[in-house]
């Protein structure tokens, strides 16, 4: 079969090729050229907040891919114009666990069988999580942005209430790859971990199941881990903000919507709870006069949970294996029901 990679400025056409090849697997390869990475962000932000069907997908890459029966995609859209444009299309495959960038309906009408590469990041978001928790409370940004602003600070928004992080109570909310990872990881910090996952009823031992409410009011650290859809936007709203201590933390290394960004930057300026950190958010990038850019309280970093490079040189490994399973017919990973 033919099988056509699009790369992009994170995963370059080099990596699809090289990953693919490992599997016995040899693809023809073009580059996404969206020019800088900022554009890239902004088109990806742009499909999330909208549709796949929101991006023109341009014509030098209609031309390449036409003959595709295998595509490969991380962030180039897969709309009607490219499952039009590509009348032999049997499988898409996206090199990344989200798929908001794949028009779902339209390639099942098609016949078209659609994988992601569930868990492809889950290592990279899940360290950063741990380090985002460690960074906020222990005002390590702030500690290390004084010294390079030639101020030694010893004073900080959350000073007389600095926590350690054995015995303190996590409320992990969702808990597919990423969310269990974060678990394992924190774990080893001797937490006790609580979860919200009404999709899941597998949890191990040292995990505890709470309803919602109660993982906010009770959680010193609430983390987010749930993929976005239109039922749980704004899933933190300002009434449950408003059920959180006034020693806890809110962190955000998943979707920015599904905060109600207004409400926790409101509860953050009136210092109802303690802090934040936050790697995502409604308008990217948000600009120095955003709100929540103007607070003590919240340490804020561009979209980067995800980016390690291990990551991205492994999604095409990844997707790889699971293809080629598919192809003989055995049992695999990441199939996507529309």
């Amino acid at each position: 079969m033919k099988i056509c990679g699009i790369g992009d400025l994170f995963i370059p056409a080099e990596y699809i090729e090289n990953g693919f090849r490992k599997n016995n697997l040899e693809t023809q390869t073009i580059d996404w050229d969206t020019g800088t990475f900022e554009k890239l962000q902004e088109i990806n932000l742009l499909i999330e907040q909208n549709d796949c069907e929101a991006y023109d997908v341009p014509d030098y890459l209609l031309e390449r891919i036409k003959d595709a029966e295998i595509l490969i995609t991380q962030f180039c859209p897969v709309n009607r114009k490219v499952i039009d444009n590509c009348p032999n299309l049997k499988i898409i495959g996206i090199l990344r666990g989200g798929y908001e960038n794949i028009n779902i309906e339209y390639a099942a009408s098609k016949g078209i069988t659609v994988f992601n590469t569930p868990g492809r990041n889950a290592d990279a978001v899940a360290d950063f999580t741990v380090g985002a928790i460690i960074c906020e409370a222990r005002n390590i940004a702030r500690g290390h942005y004084g010294i390079k602003t030639g101020k030694w600070i010893r004073e900080y928004p959350n000073s007389g209430i600095i926590p350690d992080m054995s015995g303190r109570i996590v409320g992990l909310i969702g808990f597919g790859e990423i969310g269990r990872k974060t678990a394992q990881r924190l774990r080893g910090f001797d937490m006790n971990i609580i979860v919200f996952d009404p999709y899941c009823n597998d949890f191990p031992e040292y995990v505890k199941s709470v309803d919602l409410k109660t993982l906010i009011s009770e959680s010193d650290f609430v983390s987010l881990h749930a993929r976005l859809t239109e039922d749980n936007r704004h899933l933190i709203n300002a009434e449950l903000i408003s059920l959180m201590k006034p020693t806890a933390y809110v962190i955000n290394t998943s979707r920015a919507a599904l905060i109600d960004e207004a409400a926790l930057c409101k509860a953050l300026k009136a210092k109802k709870i303690a802090g934040a950190f936050l790697d995502v958010f409604e308008d990217e990038p948000p600009g120095l006069d955003h709100p929540l850019v103007q607070l003590e309280n919240v340490t804020l970093t561009p979209h980067m949970a995800g980016g390690s490079n291990d990551a991205f040189l492994n999604s095409p490994v990844k997707l790889a294996v699971e293809l080629n399973k598919y192809l003989c017919n055995k049992p695999c990973r990441g199939i996507i029901k529309s």
